[in-house]
């Protein structure tokens, strides 16, 4: 008789268990309490711009989005692998020497020696305790300064001095070799393609408690032989009472439109003289048109610290170089925990079983990205299988 098993939650952790295990042959049932699949990896439609749910790009690299193979199910627009680093009244390219080649000479950002250390940091680093001093050790200089250090600021949402060499170095990796972009519509299109390929999801299912074998929820009582906790971490811990959970760092995204954009550029933008709250910001429409209604333009920006909008318009004046007074703001996304801080002593893997035939998912088991959470939940379902 086959595996019955209850996985709660259906974002990307809760999908990626649930494929595996009906791959495996399992019987599985996913209990969403939204009204649709991805938690955040989703999108809003707003007087027809599409919204994000937070500035987020999907690696198409990543291993796990490999092995899954729904990529290829979607329409996936590529981003730039070159970003604009904004100094003075400048805004200086620099990306992958393949496509932007006389990038690396600028002085700007850094010498070409610091450019040529920091591949020499991809094979082989000097230790550190984390991925900014890491970094700083291997005579990164201006290049950490001025690029990397607000470049990752924004991926960590947090300073790199606080971020796990570890965890720094294989994101940094996966940046490099990676594939950056967008579904058409909007990244809900990935999570919707993940969730065509499970049979049985329940929405608009609220999960009270769960004892042993047993999940109540707001639709009645659901019996398993194994069950699987996909939330956030926040609401993991209060259904299985756990008392050790990681620090959370969140950001809030901004979008704003304006009939014409004040670039051509598709490529993200950061500033290296920290001039303002924002750690990026993006003419998103630039690079997917069907984001914005025709005749409009959408921008995507994104802070990690409490400020207002007047210091958003503010930064993305100087950042743009264009009085932003009459941009109009679409939606503002606060998100106070949008991923685990990968900390300095914090394993990248840490066990999914729990008690009984409870066990457990999300990025923060396993690290703090798409990857992570995708992980982490083909772990899990295949911990569960094996119990």
């Amino acid at each position: 008789m086959a595996k019955k098993v209850i996985v709660i939650g259906a974002g990307l952790a809760g999908l990626s268990a649930a494929i595996t295990l009906e791959s495996e042959g399992a019987s599985v049932t996913v209990l969403e309490s939204s009204d649709r699949p991805g938690g955040r990896v989703t999108s809003d439609v707003i007087d027809g711009f599409i919204c994000d749910r937070g500035f987020q790009l999907i690696n198409a690299n990543y291993p796990e989005i490999k092995r899954l193979g729904t990529i290829k199910e979607i329409e996936f627009i590529s981003a730039s692998s070159i970003i604009e680093v904004a100094r003075n009244e400048d805004r200086i390219r620099i990306g992958d020497p393949r496509s932007a080649f006389f990038s690396v000479f600028n002085s700007q950002t850094g010498s070409i020696f610091e450019k040529i250390r920091l591949l020499r940091y991809l094979l082989k680093s000097k230790p550190g305790s984390s991925v900014g001093e890491e970094l700083k050790n291997n005579g990164l200089g201006r290049t950490y300064e001025r690029v990397l250090r607000p470049f990752l600021t924004g991926v960590f949402l947090a300073d790199p001095l606080l971020v796990s060499s570890e965890y720094g170095r294989t994101a940094i990796k996966h940046f490099v070799k990676g594939n950056s972009g967008l579904p058409v519509g909007g990244v809900r299109k990935f999570s919707e393609a993940m969730a065509a390929h499970v049979n049985d999801i329940r929405y608009g299912v609220q999960v009270n408690s769960i004892k042993k074998n047993t999940v109540s929820t707001s639709k009645g009582k659901f019996e398993a032989d194994a069950i699987i906790v996909a939330t956030d971490v926040t609401t993991a811990a209060q259904l299985l009472d756990l008392t050790e959970v990681p620090q959370l760092v969140g950001c809030t995204t901004w979008y704003h439109s304006t009939k014409e954009s004040p670039t051509k550029s598709k490529s993200l933008i950061v500033d290296s003289q920290n001039r303002g709250p924002l750690v990026n910001t993006m003419v998103i429409s630039n690079m997917m048109p069907d984001y914005a209604p025709i005749g409009r333009t959408l921008i995507s920006s994104t802070s990690i610290l409490p400020t207002t909008e007047s210091e958003v318009r503010r930064h993305l004046a100087i950042l743009y170089g264009t009085n932003t007074r009459s941009w109009k703001l679409v939606a503002k996304y606060d998100i106070p925990s949008a991923l685990p801080l990968a900390g300095l002593d914090q394993p990248l893997v840490s066990g999914a079983h729990v008690r009984d035939s409870i066990f457990i998912a999300g990025d923060y088991k396993s690290a703090p990205s798409q990857n992570g959470a995708l992980l982490s939940g083909r772990l899990a379902a295949l911990s569960a299988l094996v119990h």
